[in-house]
């Protein structure tokens, strides 16, 4: 049966000497692996975070499309950035930890699409890593909350912004927790030094580690880390 589909691009891996195997974030089917015969010469949508218009034919019930076509859904410059390229990979690399294949959201999926979009608009780049965990844990239903507006104390395990804790209790304070809030409150923030950063990148990457079965350590956190001083 043939099918038409929009996705987000997440990975692909070799297949053959000229065809690949790709992994997207579709609309219609979550995140759905498709055999790309002929791909290696055809490749020039395929990059993280690209958002494409997917032709393909196969079983409904098949794990494994055969994807006939792909094109670029929305013109977009930031791949051609090295700085916003490697946060996009970062990016997918999050998404790919949180999903797999056959879950289906059509929140996840304008989510992506709307970060695609932010990463060509965005002029503070070394916030974005931070940016992309903060709200994508909203639409995956884990957003921290406040017991307490004024809560100096971020506790890991309930993720929960607290004003009192005790010896048993996971928990995260300093100025990392502050640039948490601010993109939570404000969705933005004016300014921020590296070190908060990753500070509050690590934060909550151990979030996401302790609330996300098998999301463990990152390959492209490392790179991340050198461009938050974007």
């Amino acid at each position: 049966m043939k099918s038409t589909d929009l996705g987000v691009f997440l990975h692909r891996s070799v297949y053959s000497e000229s065809s690949l195997i790709v992994w997207f974030f579709t609309r219609e089917n979550g995140v759905q692996k498709f055999l790309f015969r002929g791909g290696k010469k055809k490749a020039h949508s395929l990059f993280p975070m690209a958002v494409c218009e997917l032709s393909y034919y196969g079983h409904k019930h098949s794990d494994l499309f055969n994807l006939t076509a792909v094109e670029t859904a929305q013109p977009s410059t930031f791949q051609f950035n090295p700085i916003s390229s490697t946060i996009a990979y970062f990016c997918v690399e999050c998404a790919k930890k949180c999903m797999h294949q056959g879950d289906v959201d059509e929140s996840v999926f304008q989510f992506l699409v709307n970060f695609s979009n932010c990463l060509d608009r965005e002029k503070n780049l070394g916030i974005l890593p931070l940016q992309f965990l903060v709200e994508f844990s909203e639409v995956l239903g884990l957003k921290p909350h406040f017991e307490d507006e004024e809560g100096r104390f971020f506790n890991i395990d309930t993720g929960v912004f607290q004003s009192s804790t005790n010896s048993f209790e996971r928990i995260a304070t300093g100025p990392g927790i502050d640039l948490i809030k601010s993109l939570i409150h404000d969705g933005a923030v004016t300014s921020s030094t590296k070190k908060i950063r990753e500070e509050a990148l690590n934060i909550m990457l151990e979030y996401y580690k302790i609330h996300i079965p098998r999301f463990d350590n990152l390959e492209t956190f490392d790179v991340v880390k050198e461009i938050l001083n974007a």
